[in-house]
């Protein structure tokens, strides 16, 4: 086990209209997903504020503005829920505070895995990082007891007044934000599908494997102009893949298999372009899709519109040792966490466009 002591950034741009959120815990029909809330009374998932009426609107009944947040992230968490199978709890800590705000940006949120594993028992790569959650489900054990498995923060200063940025949340469940809102489950999708593992532990600036091994992310990564992938590569061949706009290609087969419907960001072999800009996108490049895919997908770094359909990601998922399943109609049951440390990594910024 390797407890991550900074966060793995990976930074999505919010085009002022929507980035949303939102906190509980819950026991899925597939995968058990539970939250730690992380909040002192009467601020962020437990603020007493009077609910935004358009989130209200939207679908979203909570009585308060913190019971609204809980409700949106719990939705969102839902949807991985009943796509992915686990018997072991992913507990997730979860919180508001402060983060990084300006008129033109604002700092969204941050979520990543809490502990990283490799060589447990039932892990079908040896000497390669797996993120908690997977690691978890594939060992069939929780292999970091008493840690949370993925930790996510979300900013307060979107919608409390103490942020310039126009923009606020949207905790609405109905896809449909109103201009100059972000929306919440959109964000909560995406930030939880880094924690779940869509996410490389390698440092991009030196080339360097976390601890010296692969992760389970970086072995479906190739530089097309070479036709290698990062396992083998070198430190320098690394760098300069993750600044190969248009060539890192994302080629695990269950992405090639449902790439079919793209009309852009497609190499005819099926292979599937990622995020990779030069100079280096410190804390966005090369764990995201490219902005080159058309239509957008998920985890692209730049995001101009609500989605709730997890695409490509779920595919992706699938290549990194997921096992999946059909959506169960049954409701969830929420559940709550004992325990957790918060943490993570994966930043989700908005920015102000012209």
């Amino acid at each position: 086990m390797l407890l991550l002591e900074k966060r793995i950034t990976a930074v999505l741009i919010a085009v002022l209209s929507l980035a949303p959120l939102a906190l509980p815990a819950t026991l899925y029909a597939q995968a058990n997903i539970a939250f730690n809330y992380l909040d002192t009374a009467g601020e962020g998932f437990y603020d007493p504020g009077s609910p935004d009426a358009a989130s209200t609107a939207g679908g979203n009944g909570g009585a308060t503005l913190g019971e609204q947040r809980r409700i949106a992230l719990e939705y969102a968490a839902n949807i991985w829920g009943r796509l992915l199978n686990s018997d072991q709890a992913i507990v997730i800590g979860a919180e508001f505070n402060m983060l990084s705000c300006s008129r033109t940006s604002a700092t969204l949120g941050v979520t990543g895995a809490i502990t990283i594993h490799r060589d447990f028992a039932g892990a079908p790569v040896s000497n390669t990082w797996y993120p908690a959650a997977l690691a978890n489900a594939l060992a069939g054990a929780d292999l970091a007891p008493g840690r949370d498995d993925i930790g996510a923060t979300f900013s307060s200063a979107i919608d409390d007044g103490s942020c310039l940025f126009p923009n606020v949340w949207y905790y609405g469940l109905d896809e449909n934000p109103p201009v100059g809102t972000i929306d919440f489950v959109s964000i909560v999708l995406h930030e939880l599908a880094h924690g779940l593992g869509f996410q490389t532990f390698i440092d991009l600036a030196t080339g360097v494997p976390k601890g010296g091994f692969n992760d389970v992310f970086m072995l479906w990564l190739e530089d097309h102009s070479t036709g290698l992938t990062y396992p083998d590569m070198n430190d320098a061949e690394r760098v300069v893949a993750s600044t190969d706009s248009g060539n890192l290609h994302w080629v695990g087969p269950e992405v090639v298999a449902g790439s079919s419907g793209l009309n852009a960001g497609r190499h005819p072999s099926g292979h599937v372009e990622m995020y990779a800009p030069n100079p280096l996108d410190t804390g966005s490049s090369v764990s995201h899709f490219s902005t080159s895919l058309s239509p957008d997908e998920l985890m692209e770094p730049s995001f101009t519109e609500a989605n709730h359909d997890v695409g490509l990601t779920l595919a992706a998922m699938q290549d990194i040792g997921w096992i999946t399943t059909t959506p169960a109609a049954s409701t969830p049951t929420v559940t709550a966490a004992a325990g957790g440390d918060g943490g993570g990594g994966g930043c989700f910024i908005g920015v102000l466009t012209d």
